[in-house]
């Protein structure tokens, strides 16, 4: 059994979570290639049983490289096992969960995969005030992101680390026993 996990990062945070995701799939056995989606032009994805594409959501999109695999391939994905993770804002707060599900993961994966996916993952993000952002970002999170953090009383001048290892080392060996 072979999977390939594909990722898109910008500031590492999918990054990590793709590398906790292959530690755990190698962890059951399974034999696991990791690749940033920068590097995956005219990737041979044919002697894979799965494939996971994830990415980091910065102001609503995915990055540019993961949607481009997904497009590339949508053909030869059909007869995979495909799983789409994302790490966001979105899953770090209750009441934008459910959105963020829709508009990060159904919509992707209606738009680009001709199958089903086994399985979606939403996944916590970093809160970092000190990151270096663009603009855009800098004038999103001084207006509606810290607004919010500063409503629940969580103290922005700090980073903080809104992903659950627990949760993503589970929905990776679930992944891992659809191949068994």
């Amino acid at each position: 059994m072979k999977t390939l996990i594909v990722y898109g990062t910008r500031y590492g945070t999918a990054a990590e979570i793709a590398e906790e995701i292959g530690k755990t799939i190698e962890n059951k056995g399974i034999e696991v290639d990791l690749i940033d989606s920068r590097s995956t032009k005219n990737y041979d994805i044919s002697h894979y049983d799965m494939v996971i594409v994830g990415s980091g959501i910065k102001i609503g999109k995915w990055t540019k490289g993961s949607l481009k695999f997904l497009e590339d391939n949508k053909s030869a994905l059909s007869d995979k096992k495909v799983a789409l993770f994302v790490t966001c804002g979105a899953a770090n707060m209750e009441e934008t969960i459910a959105e963020g599900q829709e508009k990060y993961l159904d919509e992707v994966a209606e738009k680009y995969l001709s199958n089903k996916p086994v399985a979606m993952g939403l996944f916590g993000s970093i809160y970092d005030p000190n990151a270096k952002h663009g603009l855009m970002y800098k004038l999103a999170t001084k207006f509606i992101i810290k607004k919010g953090l500063d409503k629940q009383g969580i103290n922005t001048s700090k980073r903080i680390d809104y992903r659950d290892w627990d949760e993503i080392r589970t929905w990776a060996f679930n992944l891992a026993n659809m191949l068994e």
